[in-house]
This record gives C-alpha cells, structure tokens and sequence, in this order.
C-alpha cells in the first residue's frame, strides 16, 4: 500500500504544476483575494484542495415530454391526437384599434331589435285580448326527413370553414379570436331585464291626532295669507259676521234706534251666510256620472286583484221579490254569471271581483229570508254556497237569467260555459248540508 500511495503524492505536484501554468497562459484565474496571514482561520488554502473547494453549479432540465416507455398508441379519428399549435398563433398579435362608431352602431341595433320584439309582443297581446288569434299550419309537411348539416350547429362558432373536410386536410385553425365568438378572453353580461309588475308607491297612512294637526296647520297658513293680503290692500276686509247673540256688541247706535230693522238685516245676513256654504256643498258634490265613474275605477280596481267565482243552490225562486234582490243586486255590483232556473232547484253563478262576490254573499247567506214569502207566509225555501275560488279568466260575458225544463237541459247550458260538474255537484248536494 505505501509505494502506491507515495506514487500518487509524487504525480500530485506534476498535476498541480500543470493547472497553474494553464493559469498563466491566459485562463481565466480566481480574482478572490488570497489571504496573507499564515494563523487562525486566515490560514492559505492548499493549491490541491482549491478545486475541491469550488463546488461546480449542476443545470437542472425539466421533465421529458415523452414517455421512457415507447408505447403504441392507436389512432382515433374522433379524439384530437396531434400537435396544432402552430407559430401564428404564439406570434404577438399588433395592435388593432377599433373603427369610429363601431359601439355605438352595434348598440343602436340592439335597441332597434329589442324594440321591434316589444313591437310584436304588444301586437300579440292585443290581438290575444281581442280573440283574434293566428292560423297555426298543422301541415305535416314539418315532419318530413330532412338532410344532416355539413357542419353541426356545435361545431359552428368554433370554425373558420363551414365543411370539416377543410378543417382537418387544410390544417385550418380555431376561430377563437373575435369579439363574437362564444369562448374569447370577453365577458358577456346579460341585458337587464325590466320587471314585469309596476313599482308599487307605498302610501303614508296618519293617525287621527296627525290629521287633526295637519289640517289645523294648513287652515293657520291661509288665514295667515289672508290677512296679509288684506294688509297689503289686494283683498277688501271682510264684513262683520253679526249675529243675534253679538247684535248689541256689534251694532249699538243702530240697534238702539231701530232694533227691529236690525233684527231683520242681520237675520237676512244669516239666511245668505247659510245659502252660500250650502251652495259650496253642492257644487263639490260629485254628480251621478261622477259617481258612475268612481264605482267603475273600483270594480277595475277590485278586479285586477284577481277574478273570483261563487256558485249558490237556491230550492226556488218563484217569490218575485227574492229573485228581484238577486237580480239587482248583481246588476248593481257588475258581476258576471247566469241564474239558471229549473224546475228541481235553481242555480246562480256569478265572476267578479273579491269586494263584490264578498257583498253578494252576505246578502245570499243573512240578508234575504229564503223561507219567508214577500207576504210574510212561511215556505220551504234555503240557499246552500257550492262553491267559491278563484279563476284565471271569466266564463261568462254578462248577467243573464235563463230557464230550463228538465236536467237534461240545464245540463248542456252549462256545458256551453265549460261549467257542467256545477249541476252534478248540486244535484248530490246533501239536504241536511248547512243552509242559510
């Protein structure tokens, strides 16, 4: 072991000899600073341990894109195995600037197809409101077989060419890079879209005391105007408001030399004092067109809170007075139905609004007295409700009473509404059910 040892420390300085007359020749040398000092930590390092000393920097590289394993992979035609990305679409694209106006035209289209499609909507409703509908063509010429696409409608928005023969043989690329297309580096945010209902005012409502209030405020600021407007000399001062209980505070020289004229003036004062504020009265008070206004706007009112329906069962109605309180009375509340007499029993169905059905009860269910004639004799007569709810849209035009014969009859007037399970249900009505 020593003569090979001593071999190796002898072929050292040779070796060492060498690197530093490479050093010399023009290699690139060590421009750190050898210390100086031969103690401590300061001491020199070894010229043979110097290249142990600098530690050679190790290039990573990244992962190999190819499996070690050579594996054999079968072809697919309906599965992209190949590479397409090609250096066009890795190249930086210039700046493109967009044309004058380009927003504004696309925004006025927009608005012009939104307002043709509101246009129709409303053409649709109004021809729907006035039973006008169109001829819908039940030909079976839409079931005839037609030829596949060249292209699927999936497909589409994605190519460039409208054949798929030129997308995969010409090597054609995506169609990725407009602001139209369905998958861009662009947000779509949906239209805003108005609400279907009018936004509801929430009325204030006061107490008592805050009306009261109200009202003595307001009558302070015109009394306050109306006196400055008698200050001012625009308005004449009002005469003195005499009456018999302030005659002699008021007038004291006239009425001590003629109380009797006085007397009769201020009386005539008085008597026109009371004509003029019942005058006022009568030119506030709402005329009877007026009045068949304001009944109207609340049966509107009523109605487009939702359309109800009730159905009575009433044994007879041979008494002229009990059929003339329902006949009026329906008349009066604007409802729709039929009053379908018949020989077994009677039938009265009535559409309208929730306020007036509501009234109609009442006066079906507690008003009338069904077992009293219109002369006070006893019969065997009652009212039963079958039935009340809500509708989606009215069956009946307007109020009419009809008679019939027999259930037969009776049974295909109904039928005509679309309200012929109305008879059966009556018809199985128990006796014994609550009646009013």
């Amino acid at each position: 072991m020593k003569p090979r040892s001593s071999k190796r420390a002898a072929e050292r300085p040779s070796d060492a000899g060498s690197k530093l007359h490479k050093t010399a020749r023009g290699a690139p040398a060590d421009t750190k600073p050898e210390p100086t000092s031969k103690g401590g930590l300061d001491v020199e390092v070894h010229p043979l341990l110097r290249e142990l000393a600098a530690v050679p920097t190790v290039v990573k590289k990244g992962p190999s894109l190819h499996n070690g394993r050579n594996i054999h992979e079968l072809f697919n035609p309906y599965i992209e195995q190949t590479n397409r990305t090609s250096a066009a679409a890795s190249r930086r694209r210039p700046l493109q600037l967009n044309a004058p106006g380009k927003f504004i035209a696309e925004a006025n289209e927009q608005r012009a197809t939104e307002a043709e499609e509101r246009r129709k909507m409303q053409v649709e409703k109004e021809m729907h409101e006035k039973g006008i509908f169109p001829e819908v063509n039940t030909q079976e010429t839409l079931f005839r077989p037609s030829f596949p696409p060249l292209v699927e409608w999936w497909d589409m928005p994605y190519l460039r060419t409208r054949l798929y023969r030129a997308f995969f043989e010409e090597k054609k690329e995506y169609y990725l890079d407009d602001e139209q297309a369905l998958v861009s580096i662009y947000v779509q945010h949906p239209a805003p879209v108005d609400a279907a209902d009018e936004p509801v005012e929430t009325k204030v409502y006061l107490t008592k005391e805050e009306r009261r209030r109200k009202r003595r405020n307001e009558r302070q600021i015109r009394h306050k105007e109306k006196q400055d407007r008698i200050k001012l000399g625009l308005d004449l001062p009002p005469a003195p408001k005499v009456k018999l209980a302030n005659l002699m505070n008021v007038l004291t020289d006239e009425a001590i030399k003629d109380p009797t004229a006085v007397e009769r003036r201020v009386r005539r004062e008085i008597q026109d004092r009371y004509d003029k504020h019942m005058a006022e009265n009568e030119v506030r008070k709402p005329s009877k067109e007026q009045k068949m206004q304001q009944r109207e706007a609340a049966r509107e009112r009523d109605l487009q809170k939702g359309l109800v329906t009730a159905v009575y069962k009433i044994k007879s109605l041979e008494d002229g007075q009990q059929f003339f309180k329902v006949d009026m009375n329906v008349k009066q509340l604007g409802l729709l139905g039929i009053a379908l007499i018949n020989p077994r029993f009677c039938l009265v169905i009535v559409e309208g609004g929730a306020k007036s059905v509501r009234f109609l009860k009442k006066l079906m269910t507690r008003r009338i007295q069904w077992d009293k004639r219109a002369d006070g004799q006893p019969w065997d007569n009652s009212c039963v409700q079958l039935w009340e709810g809500e509708l989606k849209e009215p069956s009946f035009r307007k109020w009419s009473p009809m008679y019939t014969n027999d259930d037969e009859e009776a049974y295909q007037v109904l039928k005509k509404f679309g309200h012929e399970n109305y008879w059966r249900q009556a018809f199985n009505e128990s006796p014994n059910a609550s009646e009013a």
